[in-house]
């Protein structure tokens, strides 16, 4: 009777065992479809194993390495020992470019999409010094943020603050540390970047610069600045020519002033809109608006034409204002964000938050072919498991 307990117990034991290693994800795949990848220290990211999810490649994020999924869902590790954050892939598919964090600054940087040698784009390391004619300190560091590719795949866009120090004449005796868009070519790094659109003092500067493919005159942002009254904040999604204050004299356009900026808003005052993504034909654009009951709704519109070339003209403010009238809404929950579009433009891949952690989604769309409307065809699929960088969007490739 005692040698058959022994032998329950290990059956038991060896029981325990095998339900422990389907849980935690330790053989290949869990019980829930979900092929387990270490990704240092005690976690884990998941990816969905189910056939024929999506075509192309994935780069994102998990704990601050850069990794890459492609479309038979193989995971790589790109990146190791640094804070690297918002991948970007030029349109020719041939590198990445990137932003890696340190404690007071941030560096701007690309590498070829197979890894290899990085390469130093713009460096926001310097020091603190004592400015004796404004008898307070100064630090001459720079954040860089969010590099997006120009159609030409040889310039960049990236949020900076690195002319923090250059704007006294227009704002009240302080440094403008909001971001502003930046324009630069790969081939000539040591060149002095292009202004592109300018912050509104004090609110938080801009944010998902992108260009419009296929439209080398035409980019997106978000832009959070301040009613006439100044006491409110707004935030509105514009479109602008990146070359518009390059092409004028100095002074012409400047940070925050009515009147003297080439940008144009394309969503209302009373929305607050965030995070656009153009599909890959150009001619609609994914975003995130926030809902009035303290939800997020992702929604897809036109993209207005015609309205860039001509700023601060009242008639071109209303017609830039129409196409957001068409928006439709393809989900809404406590959280989403982030939206991205696949190469053929039939799926939009985002951010959603449960069970503490960010993990990308995949949402086939359908378009009515008499009223061109957007919905989500089927339900949404969950991609990853275990949690990726929330504050990272995911970049989509083929």
């Amino acid at each position: 009777m005692k040698r058959n307990n022994t032998w329950q117990s290990l059956f038991l034991l060896m029981l325990v065992a095998l339900c422990l290693q389907s849980c935690l994800g330790i053989g290949n795949t869990n019980n829930t479809g979900f092929k387990q990848t270490s990704t240092g220290g005690n976690t884990q990211v998941g990816v969905n194993q189910h056939p024929n999810l999506f075509k192309g490649k994935f780069y994102f994020t998990v704990n601050r390495n850069m990794w890459v999924l492609d479309g038979a869902l193989n995971l790589h590790q790109l990146t190791s020992g640094h804070d690297v954050r918002d991948p970007a892939i030029s349109p020719d598919g041939k590198r990445v470019a990137f932003i890696v964090h340190y404690k007071f600054y941030n560096d701007l940087e690309y590498m070829s999409v197979n890894t290899g040698p990085w390469h130093m784009l713009k460096s926001g390391n310097g020091r603190y010094h004592f400015d004796p004619g404004l008898a307070v300190p100064k630090a001459t560091f720079a954040w860089y943020a969010q590099p997006s590719w120009a159609p030409d795949s040889t310039h960049v866009l990236f949020l900076s603050d690195f002319e923090k120090e250059q704007w006294y004449h227009y704002t009240p005796q302080a440094p403008l540390l909001d971001l502003q868009v930046f324009s630069m070519s790969i081939n000539n790094p040591g060149d002095t970047p292009q202004d592109v659109a300018y912050a509104y003092f004090g609110d938080g500067g801009n944010r998902d610069a992108a260009y419009r493919p296929g439209h080398a005159n035409q980019i997106i942002y978000t832009h959070y600045g301040y009613d006439t009254t100044r006491t409110q904040q707004v935030i509105q999604l514009y479109m602008e020519d990146p070359t518009m204050i390059s092409r004028y004299p100095h002074g012409t356009y400047w940070p925050g002033a009515p009147g003297k900026d080439p940008a144009v808003a394309i969503t209302p005052a009373s929305a607050d809109c965030i995070q656009p993504a153009f599909s890959p034909d150009g001619n609609s654009i994914a975003y995130i608006k926030r809902e009035s009951d303290g939800q997020m709704g992702l929604y897809v519109m036109p993209v207005p034409e015609n309205v860039t070339s001509h700023p601060n003209d009242p008639n071109v403010a209303q017609q830039a204002l129409q196409p957001y009238k068409q928006s439709t809404r393809l989900l809404k929950q406590a959280f989403i964000s982030q939206p991205v579009w696949s190469p053929d433009g039939k799926q939009i891949a985002y951010l959603s938050y449960n069970n503490e952690e960010f993990d990308i989604w995949l949402a086939t769309l359908s378009v009515n072919p008499q009223t061109g409307v957007s919905s989500i065809k089927g339900t949404p699929v969950q991609l990853t498991s275990g949690g990726i960088d929330g504050d990272s969007r995911p970049a989509w490739t083929t």
